[in-house]
């Protein structure tokens, strides 16, 4: 006789969408609006939808109007926390304007009339025109969303449940950044790229940014320098800080987007962005495959990443003829280079966990 044990958790699955609006000009008329395409976040598809005149079943034509659509099936209860915003597109990591964030509970039973959320007043004619968005014609916005749901964590061999907390962007440095707050510092990244931005951002987001910038010494710097950091790499780290998500680049299913989490993972710990680094676990888990385990567990004993660890471990306990592979890919000669005395012990605790499974 054999028992199973199943238990529960909550998940939080994010992504993120940039609806480019051409010819913004060209759409006239009261109640015209533009769709999106749709874009799959946490099992679902969504969509924004763009009134440039504005709903006037709610507001006069001064306003432009803007919402997010569930536009698949709804089978079972989860919370939505999303945000939209106008994005500059001279600064695009740092110049989200007009940024308006919402969480929502949606339950299963819900109609096709109401899977829709947003603002019918999202930014005015004037300020939009004054805004500097609206380039040859051309608005970005972009959407951002956090779905959370409960999950059953023992349905895949890779054990790819990896717990990140929602997201927890001050709603202060929102509306702060959106005053038009100008960036006062210049970060120069190994002197090849620099990149603007916001000292009290980067203070708000790293302790040790804080600790670096946040002193009496170093309280007047206008540029700082970091070294051994490539500069894509930064740029996803500066986008995290403002946006609280991976860059879209990275919710691509992609060698390229894996292999950036592996180095932001590595930036996430040297500046203490425990979101973060959950996120790039997560992202590394759902990739896991024979070739990349090695490497996840090289990455995951290096930057102290327990919950990488055990999907790494789980997946390989799974199959045996899978494990006899993986013992054999540069990934796990790699681990076994750097963190020897590690690998007997993990080759013990995968053979525990499949004598403990009944394998």
């Amino acid at each position: 006789m054999s028992s199973s044990k199943t238990s529960s958790m909550v998940a939080v699955y994010s992504g993120e969408h940039l609806f480019k609006v051409a010819g913004h000009s060209k759409i006239t008329g009261a109640n015209a609006f533009v769709m999106s395409d749709t874009f799959r976040v946490g099992g679902h598809d969504w969509a924004i939808q763009y009134y440039p005149n504005g709903d006037t079943r709610v507001v006069d034509g001064q306003f432009a109007s803007v919402f997010l659509r569930l536009m698949s099936a709804c089978e079972s209860e989860f919370t939505a926390s999303y945000s939209l915003c106008l994005q500059d597109p001279v600064t695009p990591a740092t110049g989200d304007k007009y940024k308006f964030r919402f969480t929502h509970a949606v339950p299963p039973s819900m109609s096709e009339q109401v899977k829709g959320w947003g603002t019918a007043r999202f930014v005015s004619r004037a300020d939009l025109a004054a805004s500097g968005c609206l380039k040859d014609d051309c608005l970005v916005i972009k959407g951002t969303v956090d779905v959370s749901k409960l999950i059953d964590d023992t349905k895949d061999d890779r054990g790819n449940i990896i717990v990140v907390p929602p997201s927890n962007l001050s709603k202060d440095l929102d509306s702060m950044l959106g005053s038009g707050l100008k960036e006062d510092l210049t970060v120069d990244v190994g002197g090849f790229r620099s990149f603007k931005a916001h000292a009290c951002v980067l203070c708000a987001r790293s302790p040790v940014f804080r600790a670096q910038l946040c002193n009496p010494v170093s309280a007047m710097q206008s540029t700082i320098r970091i070294e051994d950091v490539d500069a894509r790499v930064f740029e996803a780290l500066l986008h995290y800080m403002y946006n609280d998500r991976l860059p879209a680049s990275m919710e691509e299913a992609t060698q390229e987007a894996t292999k950036m989490a592996r180095q932001l993972l590595a930036v996430a710990h040297r500046y203490e962005v425990e979101r973060l680094k959950l996120l790039c676990e997560s992202k590394l888990s759902k990739a896991l495959d024979v070739s990349l385990v090695g490497f996840a567990l090289d990455v995951a004993e290096q930057y102290h990443c327990q919950q990488l660890k055990d999907c790494c471990l789980k997946y390989m306990a799974a199959d045996r003829e899978r494990l006899q592979a993986i013992i054999g890919t540069q990934g796990f000669q790699q681990l076994n280079t750097n963190h020897p005395r590690v690998v007997s012990d993990i080759l013990a605790q995968v053979v525990a966990q499949r004598l403990g499974d009944g394998k």
